[in-house]
């Protein structure tokens, strides 16, 4: 391709597991043991025009025993204290299922990843 330009990337401590690219471009992680605090954190990086990834957002969640469990259409889905919380990572609204729709939820999910 013509006009390739570098991009730098700096190197964030997470699991790749637990990151993903949002509709619009920009790059979430999900850290459970960050240096920016005890509690699981949630970060965005957006590229900028210096073809740089910088840390645009950062939220720490209030629970220690929150388990990430994947990216959904820019949501991102946890399980804590036996209900599922889904993410909208757009707008930061958090909503809580509960035990009997978790386990439905729970299903679909695993039963479309052995698809």
């Amino acid at each position: 391709m013509k006009n390739q330009k570098d991009i730098e990337i700096k190197y964030v401590d997470c699991d790749y597991k637990c990151t993903n690219f949002l509709k619009n471009g920009d790059l979430v992680t999900f850290m459970k043991d960050s240096d920016l605090s005890i509690y699981p954190t949630i970060s965005i990086y957006t590229l900028s025009n210096k073809n740089k990834w910088t840390r645009k957002d950062a939220y720490e969640l209030n629970q220690m025993n929150i388990t990430f469990g994947d990216f959904i259409d820019d949501k991102m889905w946890m399980l804590t204290n036996d209900l599922i919380l889904l993410l909208d990572l757009s707008t930061f609204q958090l909503t809580k299922l509960k035990l009997f729709v978790s386990i439905f939820f729970l299903y679909d999910y695993n039963a479309n990843q052995s698809n």
